[in-house]
């Protein structure tokens, strides 16, 4: 991890020139696609042929018909059984958690007549079959289930399927836990860019669904990048991210190395930016990052993602925002003397937390919000999954004579002007009843 001292007028050209800033970049290396687009392409030609062999080579499992790599009821039970108590009850209060912010967003139809009697507006519909995707490779996520089924299941989708991938046969029993909470029996063993090719596809042993979502790794992405068109998606993800902005005297340097440690430890390109106001503070985020960082179980990732990290000091807490606006990241902490006054200054960010007592952890289990959020810059246009991923707005246009008479009569100029005339007719036939 580097330190970074800015200028006290720093400009925009002083971020874009720093190494550590500028890492928006969604390209894929060459072995990934091609690698992806074999895994693909062979999905599309052999099916379910191509689901065993993928599965079995990536994942070690021995799966010999396409019916093993759907869960039986039975499998799911088992699995239900043996997730602890203790997980469930936690799993139940992020359900409701996530249940109750989501209700919030549903839109309502919105029709009104204009001044002329027109009749106008938008219908919401939900999308029809849904995949969800849950990661099961360094790290397997029960909470993904819920982020990414309770917004859709609230938008009204009744078919939903889970793609998770197994390992050896197994797959973590929290994860099916979530699956039932969500009321999910169509669970798959398949993962990785095989599972996004069957469910844009389909298989004989898998639908093919309208859209996909959830987070995975890089293969994962890049199948949804290609297959896009094909299969709606939710959004092609890279390595996740997390900002802190942290004012000495408010922030507590421990707290913010380990919620910056909490990010790092998803994957070795996982990145964090520490934006502080004094040098000192600086320092003692950095040797509090060092002392955490042995005692972690996933050290040597943590080690490697630290190499993407940075620490930034700036002269004044109020000019955070412009760099963090700058890094527009997946999860912003604002931890300062007046939180509500810098989240006034930030555009760019997929999340947000305030205060001391509110780390990104919080978002990632139970805070109410979806966890699947824009990464690697993509905060600047898009926004994290929400009910609205899960319905499609559908355009209402109705007029009668009179007010058909009216606005067909400027219509006819536009068509003519653009050289349409078969949809001039249109509009002129009406007119002679």
């Amino acid at each position: 991890m580097k330190i970074y001292k800015l200028p006290p007028n720093f400009t925009i050209n002083d971020l874009k020139n720093n190494p550590h800033l500028s890492y928006k970049n969604n390209k894929f290396s060459d072995q990934i696609t091609q690698t992806t687009l074999k895994i693909i392409n062979e999905v599309k030609l052999k099916g379910d042929k191509a689901l065993i062999d993928f599965t079995n080579s990536y994942d070690n499992n021995n799966f010999s018909s396409p019916d093993q790599l759907l869960l039986s009821p039975q499998e799911i039970e088992s699995y239900c059984n043996e997730t602890q108590d203790d997980v469930k009850e936690a799993l139940k209060e992020s359900y409701n958690r996530i249940a109750k912010f989501h209700q919030k967003q549903m839109p309502n139809n919105n029709i009104y007549y204009d001044n002329i009697n027109v009749k106008l507006g938008n219908i919401w519909k939900p999308i029809l079959k849904i995949a969800i995707y849950a990661p099961g490779g360094t790290a397997s996520y029960p909470s993904s289930v819920l982020m990414s089924a309770i917004p859709a299941i609230i938008a009204g989708v009744k078919d939903l399927i889970l793609l998770t991938p197994a390992n050896n046969n197994k797959i973590n029993p929290a994860i099916i836990y979530a699956a039932k909470l969500c009321n999910i029996s169509k669970i798959y063993k398949i993962g990785g860019a095989q599972a996004i090719a069957a469910a844009a596809f389909g298989t004989n042993i898998i639908d093919a669904v309208d859209k996909i979502v959830g987070p995975g790794n890089s293969y994962v992405a890049c199948a949804k990048k290609e297959l896009y068109g094909e299969v709606g998606i939710d959004m092609i993800a890279g390595p996740t991210d997390i900002t802190i902005i942290a004012q000495k005297n408010i922030a507590k340097a421990k707290w913010v190395a380990i919620d910056a440690i909490s990010q790092l430890e998803h994957g070795q390109d996982s990145k964090a930016f520490i934006i502080c106001d004094e040098e000192n503070f600086a320092n003692e985020i950095y040797n509090s990052i060092n002392q955490i960082v042995d005692s972690q179980p996933r050290k040597n990732i943590i080690n490697k993602s630290l190499q993407n990290s940075a620490i930034i000091i700036v002269n004044n807490i109020n000019n955070s925002a412009q760099i963090s606006n700058f890094i527009a990241p997946e999860h912003l902490q604002i931890i300062s003397d007046n939180n509500d006054n810098l989240l006034s200054k930030i555009n760019n960010a997929g999340a947000v937390f305030l205060g001391n007592y509110t780390p990104e952890a919080i978002g990632d289990y139970i805070g109410g919000p979806s966890h699947t959020l824009p990464t690697q810059g993509n905060a600047r246009f898009s926004s994290g999954l929400s009910v609205y991923d899960f319905l499609k707005r559908i355009s209402l246009i109705e007029s009668d004579k009179k007010s058909f008479f009216k606005i067909s009569q400027h219509a006819k100029k536009i068509a003519q002007s653009e050289g349409l005339y078969a949809h001039k007719l249109s509009l002129e036939i009406r007119n002679e009843d």
